[in-house]
């Protein structure tokens, strides 16, 4: 990762342009990147170059909330995109509008305003800024580098490492290590325009991945070759993003990018993990406190867990404060609703307690794979235990039975929002736990958002023939059925 500010790379860079011979012949790389920044307009050209704006439109693709683990991403059009870099100062921002194109809980708009300045930020809606996580602070920084100009200016920079190494699909190919901070450049043999950036980084559930940001349409704007085109795909398999830009202005006015003094000054934005379990039952506790919830279930010998949310650090708190409910009984499983990534976030923290994780049929082989991905790069907890994954897939409907409670697992069919969700059932109790089907809204709501799903989360209770008094989200606050038929309702009402 980057040590310090990327100004003080860029700046090292202006003040030197030139190596000596000697030097460049002991950086094997050094050539091609040369020839590179010649098609691109030229070495000198590129190292001079101080700012950059770009607009555009394009596709944002919502990664860990798709139908079902392998199938495609949904889809956010990108109405409005800017970006404003200034590389002689090692700062940023980026600005978009976009609108989900997938049936969603929240089909408003989403207005994201987001920049770095030798650390990450946030603009809220009310126009101050927040500073990020620690995390953002790297990963932001290392998007300067993702970009042509930014790579070549650290790459031609004196102390940079630089070596080719064997071509890739017909790609010459370039690693550059500054400062520790590693990076690989594809080049396209014939035109010598870089076709892509990679970068190995860490990614809180899926672990050590490849980072890689594509370019084509390629256009002479400003003395510099630029694309318009950039796409960010993760390990091959996930596009993240697709940006057609119609604008780019080399060495314009970006405005005034430095963070506020206050916000450089705060602390990074750390979560705080608090757990409150509230018994709602006999043997059964709602697992509350924050966004995303969790129910433990009482068993004869054991307990029984329905989600591991987020990451590691909730789902090892919810695990900690389960087992201080009952002390002399272990726990031994985790339904897991969804592979979505913010409820399936815990699963590694879950295997590495030693918990067998339920999950649908169709999850089961890629939480298999989750369990095997490398966390090599930030070790988490799965990674520090080696502990076997062990995994069970449900089908259409599975029980469980100890004589002295009965649990009901079932698929819930025809769901748009994922085709492999699960709920857990206790008949005994008439509780009904599902997650992301119907998120109630706080009893102090003055807006009742919608619930797209909730018709189908009825007909799925029906067709089963459950008798249901309570929903227990693993979103919002226990309601009873009756709130569930109203939501249904309420949202089948023609519009006034």
């Amino acid at each position: 990762m980057l040590n310090g500010c990327c100004s003080r790379w860029i700046l090292a860079v202006l003040v030197t342009l030139v190596v000596p011979p000697a030097a460049a012949a002991q950086q094997p790389g050094k050539p091609l990147l040369e020839q590179v920044a010649q098609a691109m307009g030229g070495s000198d050209r590129i190292l001079a170059v101080r700012t950059l704006v770009l607009e555009g439109t394009g596709d944002n693709y919502n990664l860990g909330q798709n139908a079902s683990p392998y199938a495609a991403l949904p889809l956010f059009a990108v109405t409005e995109y800017r970006r404003s870099i200034d590389f002689a100062n090692g700062r940023w921002r980026h600005e978009q509008s976009r609108e989900p194109r997938f049936l969603s809980g929240n089909p408003a708009a989403q207005r994201q305003r987001l920049g770095y300045d030798g650390v990450a930020y946030d603009i809220l809606a009310d126009g101050t800024a927040r500073r990020a996580s620690a995390r953002a602070d790297l990963d932001r920084a290392n998007e300067l580098l993702h970009h042509p100009i930014g790579f070549l200016q650290v790459a031609l920079a004196p102390g940079t490492e630089l070596t080719e190494e064997r071509a890739r699909a017909g790609l010459r190919h370039v690693r550059m290590n500054a400062a520790g901070n590693k990076f690989a450049i594809f080049v396209d043999r014939r035109t010598k325009l870089p076709a892509r950036i990679e970068k190995f980084t860490s990614h809180p559930m899926l672990g050590d991945v490849v980072l890689a940001t594509e370019f084509a349409d390629w256009r002479e704007i400003g003395g510099v070759m630029h694309p318009m085109r950039v796409v960010q795909r993760l390990d091959g398999r996930w596009r993240l993003s697709d940006i057609r830009l119609s604008s780019a202005s080399v060495d314009a006015d970006v405005g005034d990018l430095a963070v506020p003094t206050d916000v450089r000054s705060a602390p990074p934005l750390t979560p705080v993990i608090n757990v409150l379990a509230e018994e709602i039952a006999p043997g059964v506790w709602y697992l509350a406190g924050q966004s995303h919830h969790s129910v433990a279930i009482e068993m004869r010998d054991h307990l029984l867990l329905v989600e591991a949310p987020q990451g590691d650090a909730r789902t090892l708190a919810v695990i900690q404060k389960v087992r201080t409910l009952r002390p002399g009984k272990p726990v031994r499983a985790v339904v897991s609703t969804h592979h979505h990534f913010d409820h399936a976030g815990g699963v590694r923290a879950a295997i590495a307690e030693g918990l067998m994780v339920i999950t649908h049929s169709g999850n089961a082989a890629f939480f298999r794979e989750l369990a095997r991905r490398r966390h090599f790069i930030v070790a988490d907890a799965l990674a520090n235990s080696r502990r076997p994954a062990r995994v069970q897939g449900v089908g259409s409907r599975t029980v469980l039975r100890d004589g002295t409670r009965t649990v009901e697992i079932h698929h819930i069919r025809g769901n748009q929002h994922a085709e492999t969700l699960l709920m857990v059932y206790l008949p005994a109790e008439r509780l009904l736990i599902e997650a992301d089907v119907y998120s109630p809204p706080a009893l102090n709501a003055t807006t009742v958002p919608p619930a797209p799903f909730a018709a189908n989360l009825v007909q799925n209770i029906e067709r089963l023939g459950l008798q249901v008094d309570r929903i227990v989200p693993i979103h919002g606050r226990v309601v009873s059925m009756s709130d569930l038929r109203a939501a249904v309702n309420s949202a089948q009402a023609p519009a006034p």
